[in-house]
C-alpha cells in the first residue's frame, strides 16, 4: 500500500468573472494542499466572460514546479457532469483516487491527506467526504452528505448544525459533489467505463452525485462522511446568476424522474402522478406547465434507457430514511 497514492483533483469553471476574486481564493487553497502526490485538472466549460483567460494566467503564475496542471478548454458549456467527465478522461491513469473541488469551495490544506488516509484504510468505501462548513458561518455545516427516501426526496439532516455534531464516520445515501473523493477502481466497477464517471449527457446539473453513489452502493462500495472539516463552501456563488439559462427546473425534475425509473422504487407512478397534478395546478402559466410535462416525458424515457445500460438500481442496498407522511400522501 503506497503511503501517498496519486490523486487527480478536478476543478471546473464557467463564466465566473462576477466572483473572480473568490475563484482565486479557491485556487490558492488548492495550491496550498499539503498532499505531496496530486495533479490538478482544470476544465473551462466554454466561458465567454473573460474568466478563463484570467484563470489561466493566474494559474500559470502560481503553479508550483512539482505540481502538474492540465487545462482543458471546452468549446461550449457542457454542463457540470460532462465537464467533470472531460477531467476524468484526461486524468493521470496512475491516479488511484479522484477528487472534485467546486470553484466556490475553499479546501483546508490537510483535507486531501485525511480523506486519502481514510480510503486507504477502508477498501470497501467508494466515496468519501468530510464536513464542509459554511463560508461566512464556519462553525456551521454546509454539507455532510445526504440521505434519500424511496421516492428520492433528498434530506440533509446535518445542514446548519454545529460542525462538531457527530464524531464517528457515518454511512450516507450519497456524498455531495462539493468536495468528495472517489476510488477510481470502484468507479470503474460501478460504471463499467474507463472514461466517464457520470452519465454522458444524462444528469445535467443535478443528481449526478446521487447517481454515482447509488451505483457504488449497488456494487458493494459504501459512501461515507468522516467527522473532519475539509473546507468551506460559498454555496451557489458561481451558478446563482445562471439559474434561468441552465433550465434548472426542467433538469431537476427530468433527472429525478429518470433516476427513479432506474430503481426498484415502489413509488414511480406515485411521484409521476404527483408532478402531473402540478401541470394542472401550477400558477406559472402555460410555459411552466410545458416545462414540467416535457421533463416528465423525457425523464421516463431517459430512466428506461439508463436502466438498460447500467442495470436496475436496488434501493435495498442503500441506506434510506423513511418517507415523511406529507411527502407520501400530499400532492
Amino acid at each position: 500500500m503506497c503511503m501517498f497514492p496519486h490523486v487527480s483533483v478536478f476543478w471546473l469553471n464557467y463564466n465566473s468573472m462576477h466572483v473572480i476574486e473568490f475563484i482565486k481564493r479557491s485556487l490558492d487553497a488548492i495550491f496550498e494542499l499539503d498532499y505531496p502526490n496530486f495533479e490538478l485538472v482544470l476544465v473551462d466549460n466554454g466561458s465567454t466572460d473573460g474568466s478563463r483567460e484570467i484563470i489561466e494566467k493566474y494559474v500559470k503564475n502560481k503553479t508550483k514546479k512539482d505540481l502538474q496542471v492540465k487545462f482543458i478548454r471546452l468549446n461550449r458549456n457542457w454542463g457540470f457532469s460532462d465537464g467533470i467527465n472531460a477531467a476524468y478522461k484526461a486524468r493521470n491513469q496512475q491516479s488511484k483516487y479522484v477528487a472534485i473541488i467546486n470553484n466556490d469551495a475553499i479546501p483546508k490544506s490537510d483535507c486531501l491527506t485525511k480523506l486519502v488516509q481514510f480510503l486507504e484504510k477502508h477498501q470497501d468505501v467508494g466515496a468519501v467526504q468530510g464536513i464542509v462548513a459554511k463560508l461566512k458561518e464556519n462553525s456551521l455545516i454546509d454539507s455532510a452528505g445526504f440521505f434519500l427516501d424511496e421516492m428520492l426526496n433528498l434530506f440533509s439532516p446535518y445542514k446548519d448544525k454545529p460542525i462538531n455534531t457527530f464524531s464517528k464516520p457515518i454511512e450516507v445515501s450519497y456524498v455531495e459533489g462539493t468536495m468528495p473523493l472517489y476510488n477510481v477502481k470502484a468507479i470503474k466497477y460501478a460504471i463499467g467505463d474507463d472514461e466517464t464517471m457520470y452519465v454522458p449527457g444524462g444528469f445535467v446539473y443535478y443528481l449526478e452525485d446521487v447517481f454515482l453513489s447509488l451505483m457504488l452502493w449497488n456494487r458493494g462500495y459504501k459512501s461515507i462522511v468522516v467527522p473532519v472539516v475539509t473546507g468551506e463552501h460559498y454555496r451557489m456563488a458561481t451558478i446563482k446568476r445562471h439559474l434561468k439559462s441552465f433550465r434548472l427546473l426542467y433538469y431537476s425534475l427530468r433527472n429525478r424522474i429518470a433516476l427513479l425509473y432506474m430503481t426498484n422504487s415502489r413509488y414511480k407512478k406515485h411521484v409521476t402522478l404527483k408532478y402531473l397534478s402540478r401541470v394542472l395546478l401550477t400558477k406559472g402559466g402555460l410555459v411552466k406547465r410545458k416545462i414540467i410535462l416535457n421533463a416528465l416525458i423525457d425523464g421516463v424515457r431517459l430512466g428506461k434507457q439508463l436502466k438498460e445500460k447500467y442495470s436496475i438500481i436496488n434501493l435495498h442496498n442503500v441506506p434510506l430514511v423513511n418517507i415523511p407522511f406529507k411527502k407520501k400522501f400530499l400532492l
